[in-house]
């Protein structure tokens, strides 16, 4: 049965402007995501009925930062450079505040947009200012945390270098301080499993000698995107890893972004249930079901989704068959916290 309220960790959303490679480095042209994606196309890709129908699923949304161009630290001053990311902002608080309707207002219930965290602290501290100033009153309160992807650090040194650097700990125990949350975007498969190994230290030293109210919170985005090839060492290494991520207090996984990491030929429901349950049911264990949430990674599982554009509805189902199998026992409340309640509480949403 489908489940009654859905709260979506993982969106992300960029207006006609950004829709380029002058928006996003990325964003080559031809590419499927080269092209407004707004919150009425998730409604579609969802088939969101704004709550008006008794079968009404998705409640609302926690919008992620999409890695918008931005120049050079080096190249001027702070809102010259991060002039990107502050524009990003603007078109968060135009949907807040109402521009593109009172139905997309209601439904972007959180925002976790990109942050200079690998910068001096003093920059950090100027740039949270600066984004409260953007954000407005009315946009702020939603301002739920921050990003900064490090899975595109392909190199140990490099990686090691940012995460270990005082700036990277001291800004992660500022957001904390401050009641800000950090988005942990790592890759084993693309990276490699010490990605997982440095910024699970990494984390650990943020929160180390810290009260612990004043801990920063982590969510990790999907599932650290693994490596699915059951037969492979690297498995057994995932497993440590997030086992060790799962020790640490105020710290949430998200059950998001599988298409991305897919073997290809897997395009039913039931065949990628299958290949990926060895990964959720870990997860599921090491951390328990009121720190795993649901996201959906809207609109990048489009991109190697099995049914391309139509791809949310079989994520969802993919998702509905592993919280049902039998050997998992979740109870309802269980599965209601994965819809959408852990969400509720990693990012405060009231």
């Amino acid at each position: 049965m489908s489940p009654h309220t859905i709260i979506d960790s993982h969106i992300h959303l960029w207006p006609q402007e950004t829709s380029n490679e002058q928006g996003h480095a990325w964003m080559t042209p031809g590419m499927p995501l080269a092209k407004p994606h707004l919150l009425k196309d998730y409604q579609k890709a969802s088939r969101y009925t704004g709550g008006q129908e008794a079968n009404a699923e998705v409640r609302g949304v926690v919008y992620i930062e999409t890695d918008v161009r931005y120049d050079s630290p080096e190249s001027g001053d702070l809102a010259t450079w991060a002039k990107g990311p502050l524009d990003e902002i603007l078109f968060l608080r135009s949907i807040v505040q109402g521009d593109y309707g009172e139905q997309d207002s209601k439904m972007l219930l959180g925002l976790v947009p990109w942050a200079p965290i690998d910068q001096p602290t003093s920059v950090f501290e100027e740039y949270l200012t600066l984004a409260k100033d953007m954000a407005g009153p009315v946009a702020w309160p939603r301002m739920k945390g921050f990003r900064y992807l490090l899975q595109a650090m392909t190199d140990p040194t490099t990686f090691e270098k940012v995460v270990f650097g005082d700036y990277f700990i001291a800004n992660l125990k500022l957001l904390g301080k401050r009641g800000l949350s950090f988005d942990v975007g790592v890759d084993q498969r693309s990276g490699g499993t010490w990605q997982l190994q440095a910024v699970a230290k990494a984390m650990e030293m943020a929160h180390d000698g810290v009260p612990e109210s004043e801990k920063v919170t982590f969510v990790i985005n999907h599932l650290c995107k693994p490596e699915f090839s059951i037969e492979s060492e690297s498995f057994q290494q995932w497993k440590v890893a997030v086992e060790r991520l799962s020790k640490l207090s105020r710290t949430y996984m998200k059950l998001s972004g599988a298409f991305s990491e897919m073997p290809e030929g897997l395009t039913s429901p039931e065949q990628i249930a299958r290949t990926i349950k060895p990964w959720v049911h870990h997860v599921l264990s090491v951390f328990g079901p009121k720190k795993v949430m649901f996201g959906s990674d809207w609109p990048v599982c489009n991109v190697k989704g099995p049914a391309a554009e139509a791809s949310w509805p079989v994520w969802k189902e993919v998702v509905q068959l592993l919280l049902s199998d039998a050997e998992l026992s979740l109870s309802e409340n269980d599965i209601q916290s994965i819809w959408s309640g852990t969400a509720v509480a990693a990012y405060r949403l009231g």
